[in-house]
């Protein structure tokens, strides 16, 4: 459809205006050296909010990708949200502090201290192995869930006689009372084997662990680079203003008062290219 009559006379006066304000930025600028230096200074920055804007684009792409994964995987496994560190701190915390009824356990072996502290430190790690093996198989086999289980139950009962046969060994106590001693201690070892289990069981698989971290990455990234696209707009709306401040007096020489606002607003469009 062609423009009509009043449609070209506008197209035509903005065309003029455009270069009316082009002739007058160069005019400026020949003036003086300083002036040009401004004008260059102001694109090189324009160039800086461009690039900057550019990478936030991709940074928000890519954080938009890696928190899409992150909840995709989540999905997958909606009961277990603890965060995985967190969650292994309390289970391995917690069991150790079985050390002290596995220390018991440990008198019956060690003959001296260091060898009593050594079995001390297996049995609890065994502990952490196979309570970690009891949550890794929790969800993906069934019967290897349940031989890890009844491994588990086979150490703990061994765990009992070995206390027994220690408590036993000491002097004030007879069959009765070191057989009441080994039913406590292992049932604080049950306890504790329970809870850090529990923990466990709530934590993200190490997948989801990862993908969160990923997302998490990427957002820091994406709010790191809208402060930056923050800054070099503002660094560059100084400088534009500082050359406003300098051509307006050229400016009133092309045009009026009333048309000072207009034709500033067109030397700013024209700097900086219609940017942020």
């Amino acid at each position: 459809m062609p423009a009509t009559p009043m449609e070209q006379s506008t197209q035509q006066n903005l065309t003029k205006s455009a270069v009316d304000v082009a002739e007058v930025i160069r005019n400026h600028n020949s003036a003086n050296k300083t002036h040009e230096g401004q004008w260059v200074r102001i694109h090189q920055a324009g160039d800086a909010v461009r690039g900057a804007v550019g990478r936030c684009v991709a940074a928000r792409h890519k954080a938009r990708q890696a928190l899409d994964s992150y909840e995709a995987a989540q999905a997958e496994s909606p009961e277990r949200r603890a965060p995985l560190p967190r969650q292994w701190l309390i289970a391995v915390l917690t069991l150790g502090l079985d050390s002290v009824p596995c220390y018991f356990a440990a008198q019956a072996l060690g003959d001296g201290q260091l060898q009593t502290l050594l079995w001390t430190v297996l049995f609890v790690a065994l502990l952490v192995s196979l309570t970690a093996a009891l949550d890794h198989y929790s969800d993906r086999d069934g019967r290897a869930w349940s031989m890890v289980l009844a491994g588990l139950g086979l150490f703990v009962a061994g765990l009992a006689i070995l206390r027994y046969l220690f408590l036993l060994t000491v002097d004030f106590t007879g069959p009765a009372a070191a057989l009441v001693g080994s039913v406590l201690f292992t049932a604080i070892t049950a306890g504790f084997l329970t809870i850090g289990y529990r923990a466990l069981r709530t934590a993200e698989r190490f997948p989801l662990w990862q993908a969160r971290r990923r997302a998490r990455k990427a957002e820091r990234e994406e709010t790191a680079d809208g402060r930056r696209v923050f800054r070099l707009v503002q660094e560059r709306d100084r400088l534009v203003d500082a050359y406003l401040s300098r051509i307006r007096i050229t400016l009133l020489e092309v045009c009026s008062v009333d048309q000072l606002p207009q034709l500033e607003t067109a030397v700013r469009d024209h700097l900086t290219g219609g940017d942020l």
